[in-house]
């Protein structure tokens, strides 16, 4: 590497080179201004005024930051050696108090990523949340934030008012990005935290022109109240494909960072995980008999919970079936003595999380007010391993399923005896998860992170929403869709709209989630918003989660107790069964490639997956001409047409009649008449 200085006509210019001049980064000082560019991006910096613009020159786009109040930039050089950019200080005020950071700003020879690292001379001082940076606008009736927000993700324009997410927890987000693009132009970024564990994403306002344009920036918090370490955050531009784009960018970052493990590499060392592919996630009845009726009404596969006797479960396993348990290691009740530890109980307090100021951490709270507490994560390994062998030297599951380990957020434990830090705390749920995983087990988990998605082969909650009007985790059924429910917390839970808008809405869901890993984990509904979970307050919500579960090509959910389908509507149970499973089992284990709109109001929508499978959903009210595979087909509301390798497959107007064709390899399946 060689550093060529050059001065010409008052400009100084450095160029950074590899093997190839054009690979170079350009860093330019001309009177006040700075540029650092590569052969995709040129970076302004104004240091008199902190604005930072970006030159996107494949879409020739400049993204630009808003006016309002900024701390001057200091000290401002070119970066020499390995990094190739330009350093500088600043002051930010945050709290009433102020902070000096040193940031870096610096461009790869080659990509579209400007790489942001900030830094503190003592990171041992005491520290408060900082937003360094003010964010990179789009002012465009096109523009939207897209976010997997706690659901696989959602699209919000950027004018929205009020905007229904304005802060988002780094500790507690699925993936650690949000992306900003133009729906129609198809341009945007997507703003990614290197340094994941601490710190929120902030949906700021700004006026324009009587209009609210909203934009995400990074607010970096403590970490064990400082700042602790470096913090980075990586803003990868796209010049075209719009939302798509910014999930695969995200996708080949994270496959960078070892996240992505397909089923074709998991299968090789568990091949049981096959027996969910094309298996309806059932709760609420395990037994023998249960089982054998389920076969017996043409189910092929499923993945059922709940215990049974070794004799039994071998026989449900013999059906080709895949057994799993219910297993929680947070919420946890005292113990008098230490043989009685296990999943739900441990000593309290002195192995519950210390919070900062000094109380126990609580965790679940039961509807007759029963108080659980939080287990530090110290010790989910050690109980795990007390517990899950004894458990299958009596009972032969295949699975296991792992509550809360992968829906609760990142904490802090302040205890002397078992201190962790948020990052900490990740590791003891990788830990976790992979210690369930080195037992054979197919293991499941609730929601999704990022993070764990090389441990678990199957997650529950990420095809919900993130937004219900019942108490969802308390199981409660709403019996209508005004009913007014609140929690045994005091939470009093949205109206039926919200859920409708944000929840099973699909003019603003977006398969984010799945972009990037569908080929790595299975997505299901959550257990208290399951596909058939409102048999009475809104039985049609069913066809829809149905055509939802085709579109991106997930499981369903469904329970077998006496609330649930199988009990209280059969029909529906193997409807949705039937319309799911088959092509839930030719999609497992392909990458989906694409979604996009299909119509001006969203209510047609199109998917395609690595194995050349392409779907077609109408959620409208009226019927919609698709064209799939060559061939033409009207469909109804929620109706589908589906053509790959694997598999054909509509539910259309034929003569005015709604008739579902299902083919699959040997399997035939139609109700025309």
């Amino acid at each position: 590497m060689s550093n060529l200085f050059q001065a010409v006509s008052g400009l100084v210019i450095y160029f950074l080179t590899s093997a190839s001049a054009f690979a170079a980064v350009r860093v330019a000082h001309a009177g006040d201004r700075w540029v650092v560019e590569n052969s995709e991006l040129r970076v302004t910096l104004d240091p008199a005024s902190a604005a930072i613009s970006v030159l996107d020159k494949a879409s020739r786009f400049v993204w630009t930051q808003p006016p309002e109040a900024r701390p001057a930039f200091r000290t401002v050089k070119a970066l020499r050696g390995a990094e190739r950019g330009v350093g500088f200080d600043a002051e930010f005020a945050a709290a009433g108090k102020t902070y000096a950071l040193s940031l870096k700003l610096t461009l790869p020879e080659r990509g579209a990523d400007l790489k942001i690292e900030a830094d503190m001379a003592d990171r041992g001082a005491g520290f408060e949340n900082v937003s360094f940076l003010q964010p990179f606008l789009l002012d465009s009736p096109a523009g939207a934030i897209v976010v997997a927000s706690y659901a696989n993700g959602h699209i919000f324009p950027v004018d929205l008012k009020p905007f229904p997410r304005k802060r988002m927890n780094l500790t507690n987000m699925d993936m650690p990005w949000i992306g900003v693009c133009d729906l129609q132009k198809g341009h945007g970024y997507a703003l990614i935290a290197e340094t994941p564990d601490d710190g929120y994403f902030d949906v700021a306002s700004f006026d324009r022109e009587g209009r609210s344009i909203s934009a995400p920036r990074l607010v970096w918090g403590a970490s064990m109240r400082t700042f602790r370490y470096p913090r980075r955050a990586l803003y990868r531009f796209s010049p075209r494909g719009g939302y798509v784009a910014l999930a695969k960018s995200y996708r080949a970052y994270a496959e960078a960072q070892g996240l992505i493990v397909p089923f074709t590499e998991k299968l090789k060392k568990n091949p049981n995980i096959a027996r969910a592919f094309g298996a309806p996630d059932v709760w609420g009845r395990s037994s023998l008999a249960f089982a054998r009726e389920a076969k017996a009404a043409g189910v092929e596969k499923m993945l059922v919970h709940g215990t049974a006797p070794q004799a039994e479960l071998n026989a449900v396993n013999e059906l080709g079936y895949l057994t799993s348990r219910y297993d929680c290691y947070q919420d946890v009740m005292p113990v008098k003595d230490e043989s009685e530890i296990d999943s739900g109980r441990e000593w309290v307090p002195d192995n519950v999380v210390l919070r900062a100021d000094g109380t126990r951490m609580p965790a679940w709270l039961t509807w007759d007010k029963k108080q659980f507490m939080k287990r530090c994560p110290t010790f989910w390994l050690r109980t795990a391993q007390r517990v899950i062998p004894k458990d299958l030297a009596q009972h032969p599951y295949l699975g296991r399923f792992i509550d809360v380990t992968t829906a609760e957020a990142l904490y802090e434990c302040y205890d002397p005896k078992h201190p962790l830090t948020t990052t900490e705390k990740r590791g003891r749920g990788v830990e976790l998860l992979g210690y369930v995983r080195s037992l054979g087990l197919v293991t499941g988990g609730e929601h999704g992170r990022w993070w764990a998605v090389p441990y678990l082969d199957y997650i529950e909650g990420m095809m919900s929403g993130g937004s219900t009007s019942w108490p969802s985790g308390y199981l409660k059924r709403p019996k209508s869709k005004d009913e007014p429910f609140t929690g045994p917390d005091g939470r009093s839970y949205p109206k039926w709209e919200e859920y409708e808008k944000w929840g099973i809405g699909h003019e603003f869901r977006v398969p984010l989630w799945e972009l990037v890993f569908h080929d790595c984990i299975i997505s299901t509904w959550y257990w208290g918003d399951s596909s058939d979970f409102l048999l009475v307050a809104a039985p049609e919500v069913t066809a829809k989660k149905d055509a939802f579960n085709i579109l991106y090509g997930t499981m369903p959910m469904m329970w077998a107790n006496d609330e649930g389908s199988w009990v209280k509507d059969r029909e529906m149970f193997l409807r949705t069964y039937r319309n799911t499973s088959k092509i839930h089992e030719a999609l497992a284990t392909a990458e989906m490639l694409s979604h996009e709109f299909v119509t001006p109001d969203r209510a047609v929508q199109r998917t395609r997956f690595s194995n050349g499978t392409e779907v077609v959903v109408n959620f409208g009210g009226e019927p919609y001409e698709a064209r799939v595979g060559g061939k033409l087909h009207l469909l109804p509301r929620n109706g589908f047409a589906v053509k790959g390798p694997r598999i054909e497959q509509s539910l259309e107007l034929v003569d005015g009649k709604a008739v579902t064709t299902i083919v699959a390899g040997s399997y035939r399946y139609s109700d025309a008449k």
